[in-house]
């Protein structure tokens, strides 16, 4: 499981070339990382309620990544099975179908995850301590990495995907994401005009 890698090992897993883990795990992992510095930032500031409830987001960052790299290997596993005859392309379509609706369900969680990083860095901003205003603006910038890697994780499920309401469900959350974007950025152009006072 991730959670209990070491920084090293999970690089190192990441880069060998193997398909998992990947951008989905990774995305979870950095809105975690983007929670640990709003966290730190709150406790420099007084605000240990909100650094409470970034301990949650962490814990939810961390499992998942871990039904990330499980989704993504079961979606692997049902593209791995015979397409040979008509009852096997059946069963193996299935198969894809069932492990794609398990699939979606942590890059959604990640859209959740960076909507509750950015809300907790919203709520330090305004009275943070000056000398944590470039760890929210990291922050941010690892929220909006999350954002990127739900959008284009659920881009790539959503192409295979035959089940159309559960298709309109990942579009809504692909164009959330995109709006949690736009936010981030107006969040970190207010940290910046802070730092540079």
């Amino acid at each position: 499981m991730i959670r209990h890698e070491t920084v090293e090992d999970h690089l190192t897993r990441l880069a060998s070339g193997e398909p998992t883990p990947g951008g989905g795990a990774t995305g979870a992992l950095v809105v975690a990382q983007g929670a640990g510095l709003v966290a730190m930032a709150a406790r420099f500031s007084g605000r240990e309620d909100v650094a409470v409830e970034c301990e949650r987001v962490i814990r939810d960052g961390l499992a998942i990544s871990d039904e990330d790299e499980q989704g993504f290997a079961a979606v692997a596993d049902a593209y791995a099975l015979p397409k040979g005859g008509d009852a096997a392309r059946a069963r193996r379509s299935a198969a894809v179908q069932a492990a794609l609706d398990q699939a979606v369900r942590p890059p959604r969680a990640i859209v959740d995850a960076v909507d509750r990083t950015v809300s907790l860095a919203e709520r330090v901003l305004d009275d943070a301590n000056p000398h944590v205003l470039s760890d929210v603006g990291a922050a941010l910038g690892c929220a909006r990495a999350g954002a990127g890697a739900a959008v284009v994780t659920l881009l790539t499920n959503l192409s295979p995907l035959h089940d159309e309401q559960l298709g309109a469900e990942l579009r809504a959350e692909i164009a959330r994401a995109d709006g949690l974007t736009s936010r981030i950025d107006a969040l970190a152009a207010r940290v910046r005009e802070r730092i540079a006072r």
